[in-house]
């Protein structure tokens, strides 16, 4: 397996037949595998925290209680999730890394598990007092960022014409497959097509509505109305 593909993090700190595992600090942590991550997973580990990244751990060990670090490089470099990112944020309380800046990704806000958003490169020590701070049941979102969805709300509720792009039945399809959290590959394999396909179609599905990765497509998305199973029409028949 490529690493640099894996979505979940590495188990470090103490396993499951470790009596010394101190359950209350337990951390689900969901990001990519490099030199950033590793990082900042011995410094939360030296800090006290067990790191626990298992698919299965996460769907079947995580409750409201539990605490959970989801770096949203994963969302943009399109790895999968052991669930749809609105499904995984119910469960527990979320800490969000590496947020990019301006922050523009309200669907994520909107969900009751996300307690605190962090921009990109926060040093672990930041991480780190975020992290605290939520386990006591506060927020860590900063100011201006609550601010601007706010505003973004307000705009969005106001009555506008629908306009969608004139996108193929490809294009629709691999939309479709960003709004239940498939990766590229998966997408690939349920239309039978090569990744480098995939991949072409996503350029084009970005280029038409105006976003640059797939956390923005996904808000756009949500934004314009649309949700997994609805029935696209395309623009024409071309693919």
């Amino acid at each position: 397996m490529d690493d640099s593909r894996t979505t979940l993090s590495r188990t470090t700190g103490s396993g499951a037949g470790d009596s010394s595992a101190d359950s209350s600090r337990a951390l689900f942590v969901i990001a990519p595998r490099d030199p950033a991550t590793a990082e900042l997973h011995d410094f939360l580990s030296v800090n006290g925290y067990a790191l626990r990244g298992e698919a299965d751990a996460i769907l079947s060990d995580m409750s409201a209680d539990s605490l959970g670090l989801l770096d949203l490089r994963v969302l943009e470099q399109g790895h999968a999730l052991p669930l749809p990112a609105e499904c995984l944020l119910g469960r527990g309380r979320w800490l969000l890394i590496n947020a990019q800046e301006p922050f523009r990704d309200d669907f994520l806000l909107l969900n009751a598990g996300v307690c605190g958003v962090l921009s990109f490169r926060e040093a672990p020590a930041r991480v780190l007092q975020a992290l605290e701070l939520i386990a006591q049941g506060e927020l860590w979102i900063p100011r201006a960022i609550l601010a601007e969805a706010f505003q973004r709300q307000r705009a969005r509720h106001t009555p506008q014409p629908a306009a969608l792009p004139a996108l193929t039945r490809r294009e629709w399809q691999v939309l479709r497959g960003l709004l239940v959290a498939e990766n590229n590959r998966e997408i690939a394999a349920r239309l039978g097509v090569e990744e480098s396909t995939v991949k072409r179609h996503l350029y084009n599905l970005f280029r038409k509505v105006g976003v640059r990765n797939r956390l923005e497509a996904l808000n756009w998305a949500r934004t314009a109305g649309l949700q997994a199973g609805q029935e696209f029409r395309p623009a024409n028949r071309a693919c």
